[in-house]
């Protein structure tokens, strides 16, 4: 079956880089995608007041700033609400800090076409190893990742914490998330696998800038990150 492109939802979270997801929301139009919701995630900057200058797009803003776990069930309550309303039957989460490749959108809808049966697709990073400029030390905490995500939720995931990805809205309306920061990503893989939904990996183009990784979570993190999904999944 056919995807329309103006089926498709991008859901894109911004927080205090209002010149980078200018130009972000210009890269998806020019590609003929045109349904864009903005989470502004509590920025300082000049984002809430120039926002409107873009009037066709969807805009949500969280008063304080809660990262990227609570962005994502805030594009999702919108999704599970708006979906009918609007006409949107696909959603895909884009970064604005210009690491996504747009060329990539068309790998997703075509595995999409192929198989009605899938729900979720999951970009990743190292099935061909399509990433530039990645930090060795963040390769292993990549790795590390993905023997969690295999103990905690017994599935099998190339590259668990890529936030590339494309979902039906079937699926939307069965993932609720509880985890507002980074540790999200684990409590989404195991959404999928508790909920049984068909899911993909893709390869797609990462491109690492000074910007983007300026951006990265510190790796120790990856410690705390852990100890809050084991807690939410096995004594919460």
């Amino acid at each position: 079956m056919k995807i329309n492109k103006d089926n498709i939802l991008f859901l894109i979270r911004s927080y205090n880089e209002w010149d980078h997801l200018l130009e972000t929301i210009d890269i998806i139009k020019k590609s003929w995608f045109f349904k864009i919701l903005v989470v502004d995630d509590g920025s300082s900057d000049w984002t809430e007041e120039k926002i409107w200058t873009k009037k066709d797009i969807f805009y949500l803003r969280h008063s304080i700033n809660r990262w990227a776990g609570a962005a994502l069930e805030t594009w999702f309550e919108f999704v599970r609400r708006y979906y009918e309303k609007y006409n949107f039957n696909y959603v895909i989460t884009f970064d604005p800090d210009w690491q996504h490749d747009i060329k990539d959108v068309s790998k997703f809808i075509e595995k999409f076409e192929k198989d009605n049966n899938l729900q979720v697709i999951i970009w990743s990073r190292f099935i061909s190893w399509s990433s530039e400029n990645m930090p060795f030390h963040r390769k292993i905490i990549l790795f590390l990742a993905k023997i969690f995500t295999l103990f905690v939720s017994q599935l099998v995931v190339s590259d668990p914490h890529n936030g590339y990805r494309m979902f039906k809205v079937s699926a939307v309306k069965k993932i609720y998330l509880t985890l507002d920061g980074f540790e999200y990503s684990s409590q989404l893989i195991d959404k999928i696998a508790s909920e049984k939904l068909k899911f993909a990996e893709v390869s797609v183009n990462i491109k690492y800038t000074d910007y983007s990784l300026s951006k990265w979570q510190k790796s120790t993190n990856a410690i705390n990150i852990a100890l809050k999904m084991i807690w939410t999944k096995f004594f919460k």
